[in-house]
């Protein structure tokens, strides 16, 4: 998505859900495979009942604010859902159809042979604004993700938080001036927030004016993006070579190696870039190449270039109603 939108958009959140799944036209229990919470469809386990289904189908539906809809400067509202899996090279597109003011149905189909790991599956609004068409005002505020290789409907981890006085933490003496720092020191990563940064605390619990909210949720992605990248450059030192063979680190760094390896390399086995990777540390390389590739898929999950985008959008506006 473009940083900066030269028309309006729509600031209210599409948000997506998934309210059915069929197993080769046969329906399957929802609550076994589909996390509403968690916002994943877990497939492994099918193959425990009938190693040889070939395709799932998801009855999705999308909603978005119908006030914002109807007071927009868009016509001709198309709601699309998007399948999209790097490692497989496969981008799919299916227009819903309408259900009511706000509200879009249909279903995804994803066969078995085309899909390789998890695919990403979001929505997309499409209009014509000022005369032209097929312009995007919006997508949902997060992704679901179908796993072709997990057994249980459920999200990534979750990373602890804690607010901590740097100052007066054993330990933290030198990075007083920092307002976070991810520490493994305890076998699991925590990130501690700095609360003597002043304002820090208002602006990544919204608590404050709107400056300070919209500041939380740029921030906030600022945050994640360097926990990605840290996270992703002690798996890399975690990982060793055994005859040529990838021994994968386990428990947190070996999720994140998964996470964020099919997205630095979309086009290239994961296991033997990997290999590549632990070779080219050992021998000193430069990692030029690594690094812009790490920040990009960082940022990514991180959802930087959205929620920086939204942002400014935002900042605009609150500028524009206090100067009227």
């Amino acid at each position: 998505m473009k940083s900066v939108f030269p028309y309006r958009v729509l600031s209210g959140d599409v948000r997506l859900r998934v309210d059915g799944l069929l197993v080769d036209n046969v329906p399957a229990a929802l609550d076994a495979h589909v996390s509403d919470a968690h916002q994943v469809v877990a497939l492994q386990a099918l193959t425990a009942s009938n190693e040889n289904w070939h395709e799932v189908r998801l009855k999705v539906s999308a909603t978005a604010d119908v006030n914002e809809l109807a007071d927009g400067p868009w016509h001709e509202v198309v709601c699309v859902a998007v399948v999209t899996n790097r490692r497989a090279n496969v981008h799919t597109a299916v227009r819903l159809s309408s259900a009511g003011p706000g509200r879009w149905i249909g279903d995804v189909e994803l066969p078995r042979g085309e899909h390789v790991g998890r695919s990403e599956l979001t929505v997309r609004m499409v209009a014509t604004v000022d005369g032209v068409p097929g312009r995007l005002i919006g997508t949902a505020a997060d992704p679901w993700y179908v796993s072709f290789t997990a057994k249980q409907p459920i999200a990534d981890r979750v990373i602890p938080m804690r607010w901590v006085e740097f100052s007066k933490q054993e330990g933290f003496e030198q990075y007083v001036d920092d307002p976070w720092l991810l520490d493994f020191d305890a076998g699991e990563p925590v990130l501690h927030l700095n609360s003597e940064v002043d304002g820090l605390r208002e602006a990544l619990q919204r608590s404050g004016n709107s400056e300070q909210r919209i500041l939380g949720e740029v921030l906030g992605a600022q945050i994640a993006t360097e926990v990605w990248a840290s996270l992703f450059g002690s798996a890399l030192y975690a990982t060793e070579l055994d005859g040529g063979q990838v021994v994968w680190p386990e428990g947190w760094l070996g999720d994140v190696l998964r996470e964020l390896l099919p997205d630095m390399y979309p086009d290239v086995d994961m296991e033997e870039k990997l290999a590549e990777l632990v070779v080219e540390r050992t021998a000193g390389g430069s990692g030029t190449d690594l690094q812009r590739r790490l920040h990009h898929a960082a940022g990514r999950r991180a959802l930087r270039t959205r929620k920086l985008s939204t942002g400014l959008r935002d900042l605009r506006r609150l500028s524009t109603k206090k100067e009227s």
